[in-house]
């Protein structure tokens, strides 16, 4: 685990590393939050990142900001990435307002994200068949 402060936590969960983050995120926490995204997505002993916005209170446009831009960098690194909620109504109301919702990959729960996140790992390594 990497605590970072109170706002934050990486954990890898076998092949998926968990970014969670709590209470507030603004332009203050702005630096940590973008190392944990940066570490998250270059963790070499995982091939995937669920962001856990469950316990996230507030979230204004400077981490709307760093959410596409991680999963940019998570798409040019072929690196699966999910958010999980369930989201607070500031932050759900964030993502409404900015359509955010319709391009970024969200699961209800921790536990759906992971499954989510798994489903595609295990679809992205099985062997494909050839068909007739």
């Amino acid at each position: 685990m990497f605590p970072y402060d109170n706002t934050l936590q990486l954990r890898p969960e076998g092949r998926i590393i968990v970014v969670a983050l709590h209470h507030e995120i603004d332009l203050q926490s702005a630096d940590a939050v973008t190392d944990a995204f940066r570490r998250a997505c270059t963790h070499g002993d995982t091939d995937a990142t669920l962001l856990d916005l469950a316990a996230l209170t507030f979230a204004d446009s400077t981490l709307l900001a760093l959410i596409l831009q991680t999963r940019a960098e998570h798409e040019q690194a072929q690196r699966p990435l999910v958010l999980s909620g369930p989201l607070q109504t500031p932050v759900q109301r964030l993502l409404e307002l900015t359509g955010a919702l319709s391009v970024l990959p969200l699961a209800g729960t921790r536990e759906q994200g992971l499954r989510q996140l798994h489903t595609l790992l295990d679809t992205a390594t099985s062997p494909r068949t050839s068909q007739p």
